[in-house]
């Protein structure tokens, strides 16, 4: 498993130094004693996985979940940790988003179980995600027939040749043997390229869009520069298909 960049938000000194230690020895990671503190983090770097105190003073957990999962959606797994867990509080936890709901004082092996077992989950759940495009259809022919009724096989047909050529000449602008982030306006291109293939019917180059997307917001720059490659391809299938089979 690769090394992920663990978060520890705890207003406790001397936990928040167990979990630091803990952690240290496996991960990289970042540590503060206060919400907001840790949200102007999220929000400039990359977060695998968040352990955070219910107990927190400056800041509602459940406000500072919110907030993480707006800003990195399930690509980070947010840990809620706190002194008062039982069964009729752990659900209603759960149910609010959190990931998972473990108990202080934790027991040290334990905890590094856990928390490992929860990253490896994530990764599983990653790679199938970015093998989804495989057992897509090229074109959703349902999508492409609406559009026929709405006008004639003429005009359609256009719109799909006028698509391609607008990837094309977007994907000219994104570099995929960079291993620099991503910028803003490389992220506006891709979401254009999501945006037009979702309302065609495109449907492998708009999960190809979609993963290269989430990934360059979550700045994985090297994770971003392979998923060009996918993108790269799903646009030349699309293409080829168009034009080897006009009257679908």
């Amino acid at each position: 498993m690769k090394s992920k960049n663990i978060l520890i938000v705890e207003n406790k000194e001397q936990e928040r130094k167990l979990f630091e230690y803990l952690i240290g020895q496996l991960h990289p990671y970042a540590s503060f004693d206060a919400g907001q503190d840790a949200l102007t983090y999220i929000a400039q770097e990359p977060v695998h996985l968040v352990l955070l105190s219910l107990q927190l003073t400056d800041l509602e957990p459940i406000h500072f979940l919110q907030s993480t999962k707006k800003l990195l959606g399930k690509s980070c797994l947010v840990v809620a940790l706190t002194s008062y867990l039982n069964e009729a509080n752990a659900p209603f936890f759960l149910s609010q988003g959190f990931d998972e709901v473990l108990s202080k004082p934790i027991r040290p092996k334990e905890f590094i179980l856990k928390i490992q077992s929860l990253l490896e989950k994530q990764e599983k759940e990653e790679i199938n995600n970015s093998t989804v495009t495989e057992d897509l259809p090229i074109l959703n022919t349902e999508v492409y027939h609406q559009l026929l009724r709405l006008s004639n096989q003429e005009v359609i047909d256009q719109v799909y040749a006028d698509f391609v050529q607008e990837c094309i000449s977007l994907y000219q602008l994104l570099d995929p043997n960079s291993k620099d982030l991503p910028s803003e306006e490389i992220l506006h291109t891709i979401h254009t390229i999501k945006g037009n293939s979702g309302t065609l019917g495109a449907e492998k180059v708009y999960a190809a869009a979609k993963c290269s997307e989430s990934l360059g917001r979550q700045q994985k720059s090297i994770e971003f520069a392979e998923s060009l490659h996918y993108l790269k391809a799903a646009l030349v299938e699309f293409q080829e298909l168009l034009r080897n089979k006009p009257n679908l």
